[in-house]
């Protein structure tokens, strides 16, 4: 209700309280002492033809020109606008309210099947207990709304088993997962072996020298995917003092090379003693008997997965008083260690 405007019923009902109030002048409010009917209508009409854009409604001020024109603006009280528009305003809120109510009950069911489940029962709730609201009149023949709740139920039933069925689904699925066995860390990379007198391979002797291996070991990385791998031999001559030739690689019958899974890897550089192979791919120094001298044989370019040698072939020639000539070494199985 707006303070600033009267209904025509107000208004009518403000007209009626001021004539029944008496002035001072014997029981008189006007100077005509009352309103005719003629007169009330005559001032009805006048107020109608000034509605404003609130749609009927006649504002305070042409109310006031009105009674000043009928000479009762001196009997108008503050309290009556007020008394004669409360009574309506109540009236006019309590409908007002049950239309939002009703409105926002439209709403909640136009989208109640977006809401799965929840949606269903609130309006199976709805339609039931309250089917005046949504404009469902109930008579006992009707059989209008008893179809439309099985309906409803029907599909409830029907979203509470395929959700029945995702539950138990999901169920599996986790039982999958918590039994799934855990995933084992990387293991280490394989450790070295480590070689005792046992495992170490047996000595060569051809022509009273023997070979006796020592030991291969890692060099540092040539590059990300290759390493250097250095092996080492004991020579000892067993009968007299002698001269010997090792070969690296001096050309296809004289050289020294390692093999590792149908690999085969040429030697790069050999040395005897304090003597390193030179531009001829071979290295010469003397033996005194029954005294060892070390030897190391030098590869390049093996792949860095290589811990083990299947099998290491080197070529020397020996210079002695009861032979002359080549000798062709084999020792198989040998381990690799990585450098100290």
């Amino acid at each position: 209700m707006s303070k600033n405007s009267l209904t025509k019923e107000q208004f009518q009902e403000l007209v009626q309280r001021l004539s029944e109030r008496k002035d001072n002048r014997d029981g008189r409010i006007t100077k005509n002492n009352s309103l005719t009917q003629e007169q009330l209508d005559e001032l009805v009409k006048r107020l109608s033809k000034r509605k404003n854009e609130l749609h009927g409604r006649i504002p305070i001020t042409a109310v006031m020109d009105s009674l000043r024109d009928l000479e009762l603006s001196d009997l108008l009280l503050e309290s009556d606008i007020y008394e004669v528009c409360e009574p309506m305003d109540r009236e006019s809120k309590t409908p007002t309210w049950q239309n939002y109510f009703k409105f926002a009950l439209i709403i909640i069911i136009v989208t109640a099947p977006l809401f799965a489940f929840g949606g269903y029962k609130l309006r199976e709730f709805i339609v039931a207990k309250f089917p005046e609201l949504v404009g469902i009149k109930i008579t006992k023949d009707d059989d209008s709304l008893k179809l439309q709740v099985k309906n409803l139920q029907e599909k409830l039933k029907e979203l509470e088993t395929k959700n029945d069925k995702l539950d138990t689904k999901n169920k599996e699925l986790m039982a999958a997962i918590n039994i799934k066995p855990p995933v084992p860390p990387s293991p280490d990379p394989t450790p070295p072996p480590i070689i005792t007198t046992e495992d170490k391979p047996k000595p060569v002797e051809l022509k009273g020298i023997i070979y006796q291996f020592k030991s291969c070991q890692k060099s540092l990385n040539v590059n990300s995917s290759t390493q250097s791998i250095s092996c080492a031999i004991l020579i000892t001559s067993t009968k007299e003092n002698v001269q010997l030739r090792l070969y690296s690689n001096r050309n296809a019958s004289a050289r020294s090379r390692l093999f590792q899974q149908g690999k085969e890897y040429v030697a790069t550089k050999v040395k005897l003693g304090t003597f390193s192979s030179n531009r001829n791919g071979y290295v010469k120094n003397s033996l005194i008997q029954d005294v060892p001298i070390e030897a190391i044989i030098d590869f390049g370019g093996v792949p860095l997965d290589v811990n083990q040698i299947d099998m290491l072939q080197f070529k020397s020639y020996l210079e002695s008083s009861y032979y002359r000539g080549k000798l062709n070494t084999e020792l198989r199985d040998l381990p690799v260690i990585t450098e100290n």
